[in-house]
């Protein structure tokens, strides 16, 4: 037996499995207590020890997770991976994988990938999280962690605990801060990094009190700290999946069968990407309910941990074309929407869009907005606040297109480059490769040290690298009429 492959953890020894070389996975290895029975609905419970070897040699399955929302943003499939379809699921869900790359002599930057899929679907399993090729690519530890979703994660409960799935994602950074060391890590050196929901989290657990000392940096790729739903929209979400369910107390939500409420959770949410997204509307978010998050996230940045935060340019375009004739809406409607965020003069706004753009669509227009609104204007907000409170913030666009010019720069095109998938959809050219390179530079030298290669980003100069795009750094929000229709936030 390699004496590599046994790691002892401090809730009993793992044995793992050769991985690229002189690489190990280590698969399947619980946090938590499986969260089922009288636990469904409750914080997670730390993983009970066993005395013999366990095999981890094997993925545990996906989180449960079924129909609803808008596909790529909830869907059972992401779009940009056409293999990465999750066919094996449960409610005992709470277990991680860790990739160590060859032996090392000195401790090895750790990544705490957290996955995205709009809250509602998604795994901690390659295909859809390639930890392997992350920690090839990199050269640090990395760690993909399950973590409880839609309903099951987020459903908000007046009484009861909420926000079980970031309560989850707490739990695993305190299984890796306590054990990492043992695989080769750095415990002073993990890096809580994620695309879309994945990234909406971190936004939450930067502020949260429980996760305070469990990780070091922080990378987000299309997400922010903005993903909160009002409390009252997710009471009334709440009311209505027990209506749906029809039970009478919520105590009853734990022997209805797991199937109906995969089924039904979807009923209670949007399946629109404006809808779901701008203020008041439906989907599955972080709650402040004054314990587990007690402010809004972007109030509670502390700035002591360096941020990386970036974009894609088109974020909102593959939502356009998945939904097809369902996203055009006339113009008065999209004037809808940009009021719904406090623009007081939104033909104004889509005159500026349509000149940034040159187009009148429409539907091209409500791309712009909405990739505006939910990603990139945002992110921009997060950065800020992480400068107000001492600390500092780099920022990037990604501008590259993979897959061409009618999906450009979409919302998870970066998944291709920092999990070594462009052969996949044929883009392996040396072009793309360069821009591969150079994601993967910028996360390297900000593993190491917190610095990806380029100056902070200051408000009103060109400080955000463009990664993929004809100038190498950009202002972001570009200086041009949506701006000045747009007024900047606090």
């Amino acid at each position: 037996m390699d004496d590599r492959l046994v790691v002892e953890t401090t809730e009993g020894a793992v044995r793992g499995v050769a991985d690229d070389g002189n690489g190990r996975c280590f698969r399947g290895i619980p946090f938590a207590m499986p969260p089922v029975g009288d636990l469904r609905f409750q914080p997670p419970q730390p993983a009970p020890g066993w005395s013999d070897i366990r095999s981890a040699e094997h993925y545990s399955p996906a989180p449960a997770q079924g129909s609803g929302g808008l596909a790529g943003d909830g869907g059972s499939t992401f779009p940009t991976f056409p293999t990465a379809a999750i066919t094996t699921t449960s409610e005992d869900c709470l277990y991680l994988n860790v990739w160590t790359p060859a032996a090392s002599s000195e401790p090895l930057p750790v990544v705490v990938w957290i996955f995205g899929g709009g809250l509602e679907a998604g795994s901690a399993n390659p295909p859809y999280s390639d930890g392997s090729a992350l920690s090839r690519l990199t050269g640090a530890v990395v760690v993909t962690i399950n973590y409880r979703l839609a309903a099951l994660g987020h459903l908000f409960l007046e009484g009861w605990s909420s926000n079980l799935a970031l309560q989850d994602q707490v739990c695993a950074l305190g299984w890796v801060k306590r054990n990492i060391e043992r695989f080769g890590g750095d415990p002073d050196n993990i890096i809580v990094a994620g695309q879309s929901a994945g990234a909406f989290s971190i936004g939450t657990l930067l502020g949260m009190p429980s996760a305070r000392g469990l990780f070091a940096k922080a990378i987000l790729h299309s997400g922010n700290a903005s993903r909160v739903i009002d409390r009252p929209v997710a009471a009334a979400m709440a009311a209505d999946l027990l209506d749906a369910l029809r039970v009478d107390e919520p105590e009853q939500l734990r022997t209805v069968p797991l199937r109906s409420i995969l089924e039904l959770q979807g009923t209670v949410v949007s399946g629109d990407i404006g809808e779901r997204n701008l203020p008041g509307g439906r989907a599955w978010g972080t709650v402040v309910d004054g314990t587990v998050v007690p402010v809004h996230p972007l109030h509670a940045i502390t700035g002591d941990v360096p941020l990386l935060v970036g974009a894609t340019r088109d974020e909102v375009r593959i939502f356009r074309l998945l939904a097809g004739d369902a996203f055009a809406i006339p113009m008065p409607r999209v004037h809808d929407e940009m009021r719904r965020i406090g623009v007081t003069d939104p033909a104004a706004l889509a005159d500026a869009y349509i000149a940034r753009i040159g187009s009148g669509d429409p539907a091209d227009v409500r791309v712009a907005f909405l990739s505006d609104a939910v990603y990139r204007r945002p992110a921009i907000d997060l950065v800020r606040a992480q400068l107000a409170a001492g600390g500092t913030a780099h920022h990037f666009l990604l501008e590259d297109e993979p897959c061409g010019s009618r999906m450009g720069a979409f919302h998870g095109s970066d998944l291709l480059f920092i999990f070594d998938k462009l052969a996949q959809v044929d883009a392996a050219t040396p072009a793309h490769l360069a821009v591969r390179t150079t994601l993967v530079d910028a996360w390297k030298a900000f593993l190491w040290k917190g610095d990806p290669g380029w100056t902070p980003w200051q408000p009103g100069a060109p400080s955000s690298r463009a990664i993929g795009g004809t100038n190498d750094m950009v202002i972001e929000p570009p200086a041009d009429e949506v701006r000045r229709c747009w007024p900047e936030r606090g």
